[in-house]
């Protein structure tokens, strides 16, 4: 098989990172904060968001307000706009996953990673391929072989959108093996449980969905999870599931969390926020939310975060290209 280490949505980084000293009387915030949500209350880019307001407040970490503001709609579109108009504001940020880079690719949005300050990565979010457990595929390999025989043979269950980390979970290696991903039959769903559940229910033959999503259903005994995208194998209720790299596949495959702020930064501005985020992923209380989400503390400061996403990117466009959802600009 040939191989290729590919990360998709998310570049995760070897342990925490140094964090930069701040001088005395050097720029820190004047006005209260805003954390942007592109997305409605309670989902999975709204909860970090309330852990950081949680922490720096209860912590006295910050001598201003912080605030959560949900800007939902358009794919994470509205959101992305409202932080771009701030430009030069350095008290206005966002969560963001796959659509800061999605968005522009497949031509959904006029606004592209660069045009923001990269402030982190926050932590990386893997995925797994699972079936129903009466399914006749018992393994990774059973998979495989049946994609080889025919790429249309079995129906995909992605949720949410066809080019996300779910998608790519399964057609990224398929395609590094050498089978014609374009005929794959993707189905796509609102949401990642409506998905899953259309898997659970054999209307579907296969599907992906990250961890958190999957681990109730795979305790339960009604799923059969025959593969991760994590980079080794992983504990806990999924330690006798193998990974990519294992069947000889060298991809794999994170939803990275970002946090973005408008573009126009001062080096002073960007160094105060890599040292609150430095300090603040060490936080127990950010271990306990990511723990909660099976989620992987894996933190990137600003400039290795920016330079991540710059190859991030060039990985996408091609791949995206190749299964003809990259608008060509």
């Amino acid at each position: 098989m040939k191989s290729m280490n590919v990360l998709i949505l998310g570049l995760g980084a070897c342990g925490l990172l140094p964090i930069p000293a701040v001088a005395q009387g050097a720029w820190k915030p004047q006005q209260p904060i805003e954390i942007v949500v592109p997305a409605s209350a309670g989902g999975a880019l709204d909860q970090p968001a309330r852990v950081l307001q949680q922490i720096w407040t209860e912590a006295h970490m910050m001598e201003v307000p912080v605030n959560v503001v949900n800007r939902a709609g358009g794919g994470q579109s509205v959101g992305l706009n409202y932080i771009h108009q701030g430009k030069g504001n350095p008290h206005r940020f966002a969560v963001m996953s796959g659509p800061l880079l999605t968005n522009y690719l497949t031509g959904k949005s006029a606004l592209q990673y660069s045009d923001f300050t990269v402030l982190a990565q926050l932590f990386n979010e893997y995925q797994a391929i699972a079936v129903p457990v009466e399914s006749p595929l018992k393994n990774a390999n059973d998979l495989v072989a049946r994609f080889k025989g025919a790429p249309d043979a079995l129906s995909f269950a992605v949720g949410t959108t066809v080019g996300n980390a779910t998608h790519m979970s399964l057609a990224i290696p398929l395609k590094r093996i050498g089978i014609d991903i374009r005929r794959m039959k993707n189905v796509a769903f609102s949401s990642a449980g409506q998905s899953i559940t259309a898997v659970l229910g054999a209307h579907v033959d296969v599907g992906a969905a990250a961890l958190s999503v999957l681990a109730p259903h795979k305790k339960n005994g009604k799923l059969r999870i025959l593969v991760v995208t994590s980079p080794e194998r992983l504990g806990g209720e999924f330690a006798d599931v193998p990974t990519w790299r294992e069947l000889g596949v060298d991809v794999v495959i994170a939803a990275g969390r970002h946090l973005i702020a408008p573009a126009g930064l001062t080096p002073a501005q960007i160094a105060w926020w890599d040292a609150q985020l430095g300090r603040t992923v060490k936080m127990p209380e950010w271990q306990k939310m990511l723990d909660a989400q099976l989620w992987v503390n894996e933190y990137v400061p600003s400039h290795l975060a920016r330079q991540n996403l710059d190859r991030l990117n060039a990985e996408l466009r091609e791949v995206l290209t190749d299964v003809g959802l990259a608008k060509q600009r």
